[in-house]
């Protein structure tokens, strides 16, 4: 059941042919992402196509064998890096798992070509808590998240942001949710200031959802 205030298919923000300064703009391409190189984009929102096979397997693992870890890498060190979590978790090996490495990889490959940066930060966490549930601005130059399982992150547009970090669990306005699978990279306030997107993980807490979360952040640039 959906949350009040929540809408994961808003289309309200304006796409990249019609942006009229929009600070969240979204495709469905990763070239979508070109467009934080202009001064008012704070954050780029690309919406993915996934099989539905894809999302059933992730489904049905049990919440023990969902990859969980983290570790700097180069992109091209990051398949083996990822294997080696998938194994810790007793991860069986076959298409899906070799889908999810592939996938993990494609995107820090992306991240790295953005922000230049030789080594990423990389964290696939397995949660069942409410992790950063505070909205909050990134202090840090550029982070990529997605969503692979479970509800994905909450983003506000920029009107409710300051109401939103005074009252945090009080807060009752409109948000809006990452679709799953969908990636999102926010230039965060070491590039965008007071302009950087505010957002949170969403509150699971006892919930029995175990969500399958992936950021990624330049080597040393993190909180």
């Amino acid at each position: 059941m959906q949350a009040p205030g929540i809408n994961p298919e808003r289309r309200a923000i304006p796409s990249p042919r019609n942006r009229d300064d929009a600070p969240v703009l979204q495709g469905s391409a990763s070239s979508v992402f070109k467009t934080l190189s202009e001064r008012n984009v704070a954050l780029a929102i690309w919406n993915r196509a996934i099989p539905r096979e894809f999302g059933r397997w992730l489904d049905a693992l049990p919440a023990r064998q969902l990859p969980s870890g983290r570790f700097v890498a180069t992109p091209a060190e990051t398949p083996q890096r990822l294997a080696a979590l998938c194994d810790l978790s007793a991860l069986q090996d076959g298409p899906f798992r070799k889908r999810l490495i592939a996938d993990v990889s494609s995107l820090a490959a992306i991240f790295a070509r953005i922000c230049g940066a030789p080594h990423l930060d990389i964290r696939l966490e397995a949660l069942d808590h409410d992790s950063c549930w505070r909205f909050h601005r990134d202090h840090v130059g550029l982070r990529l998240n997605a969503t692979y399982r479970g509800p994905g992150t909450q983003w506000l547009s920029p009107g409710d942001a300051q109401r939103a970090l005074r009252t945090q669990r009080r807060y009752r306005g409109d948000m809006n949710e990452f679709p799953r699978f969908a990636v999102g990279l926010f230039k965060g306030v070491l590039r965008s200031g007071d302009d950087a997107i505010v957002h949170r993980s969403p509150p699971i807490a006892a919930s029995g959802t175990t969500r399958l979360f992936l950021c990624l952040n330049e080597e040393g640039d993190d909180e």
